[in-house]
């Protein structure tokens, strides 16, 4: 029976080790991210106005 619950383990333990890498992966990459780029992708989802997006950037560039 001990041996039974030692395999059960196992392929639990590997995918939430998978699981918790690919979320750390992504984490990371996300912050990676340069402040211009944020700055795009929130003028693209309507968070900020043309006007807005264009102080900002002039702010970073400069």
């Amino acid at each position: 029976m001990c041996m039974f619950c030692g395999f059960g383990m196992f392929p639990w333990l590997a995918l939430s080790t998978c699981s918790h890498s690919h979320e750390h992966a992504q984490q990371e990459k996300a912050s990676n991210r340069t402040a211009l780029e944020i700055l795009k992708e929130r003028y693209a989802k309507g968070e900020i106005t043309r006007e807005e997006f264009l102080e900002i950037k002039k702010d970073l560039v400069s």
